[in-house]
């Protein structure tokens, strides 16, 4: 990267206004002796001609961790996805210079992890204007003598470009100040015609928490997999379009530290779903006060018994 990185670094502008959602999926946060933070990220209106920084828009760096007990070298690639990797109707980059990562290549010791810096690099062309791409971020190891596998991990990033340029010297920032987990939650055993509770469905409660320094006010909203940045597992089906799925609470204030569980119901009509049938859907946890607004995402699995 060097000095021409750091060039373009310098000259730096943001747009204001930008949505950014999280998810960090199960296939990408582990592979061999890596592992790494995010999995999925959404982000809506950037602006032609800019480069922009994950980590200075949400705080929202890519922490890459060697689980093994041997040294690894690492690179990170900048990749235009194949078509059927594409989600949420996005297109290619058409270019993989329009991303990079800082640093790109590091060695990583015994149960060591880094921080990088994912970036895009906008062009100053107005036929991009309403368009939606995606990228790939890919951190791998060099496989090293006597090795018979080098290990991988791709991190998602889907983005929209506005439809106006930047008219504004305004620098927004954020924080990934939530947490919201088990990332992945599942409710056995549904008998349609019942209501039930969905803290007494679930093997571990569905906890949000403020990890910053400031109180916080929170949106919880449900989402189908077509609204977020995932998509359904094979063989499941959209779970907010079969059953009435609601939550107690929308908007949750919480302190410093705090934490809360999420709690609500779930009801299949008697008509309709059969035994064996399966079902998801994504649970959302949005900041509500800062310039840039970040999501984290908890898938929901539901099974017919």
């Amino acid at each position: 990267m060097g000095s021409a990185w750091k060039s373009r670094l310098r000259g730096m502008t943001y747009a204001p206004l930008l949505v950014l959602g999280i998810i960090s999926l199960p296939h990408c946060s582990w592979a061999g002796g890596l592992r790494c933070s995010v999995g999925e990220v959404v982000i809506s209106n950037l602006k032609i001609g800019q480069t922009y920084s994950l980590k200075v828009l949400a705080n929202l760096p890519l922490v890459l961790t060697n689980t093994s007990d041997r040294p690894v070298h690492i690179l990170v690639d900048a990749l235009v996805p194949d078509s059927s990797e594409l989600r949420m109707e996005a297109q290619p980059i058409p270019d993989a210079r329009w991303a990079s990562a800082a640093p790109d290549s590091f060695d990583l010791g015994p149960k060591e992890s880094k921080t990088i810096e994912m970036l895009l690099n906008i062009p100053d062309d107005e036929t991009l204007f309403g368009r939606k791409f995606q990228v790939t971020f890919w951190s791998h190891t060099l496989a090293q003598v006597g090795d018979l596998l080098a290990y991988g991990l791709n991190t998602r990033v889907i983005f929209s470009i506005d439809k106006v340029r930047d008219t504004t010297s305004v620098i927004p920032s954020g924080d990934l100040s939530l947490s919201l987990s088990p990332a992945t939650i599942t409710m056995d055993g549904i008998v349609p015609g019942r209501e039930y509770r969905l803290e007494d469905l679930l093997r571990k409660p569905l906890i949000v928490g403020n990890t910053s320094t400031r109180p916080l006010s929170v949106e919880l909203r449900l989402l189908n997999p077509e609204q977020s940045a995932t998509e359904l597992t094979p063989g499941y089906a959209d779970l907010l379009a079969a059953a009435t799925v609601t939550l107690a609470s929308t908007r949750i204030s919480l302190r410093p530290g705090e934490q809360a569980t999420v709690t609500g119901t779930v009801l299949f009509s008697k008509i309709g779903p059969s035994a064996g049938k399966k079902y998801m859907c994504v649970v959302a946890a949005q900041v509500l006060d800062l310039p840039v607004r970040t999501q984290i995402y908890s898938r929901i699995y539901a099974h017919i018994e």
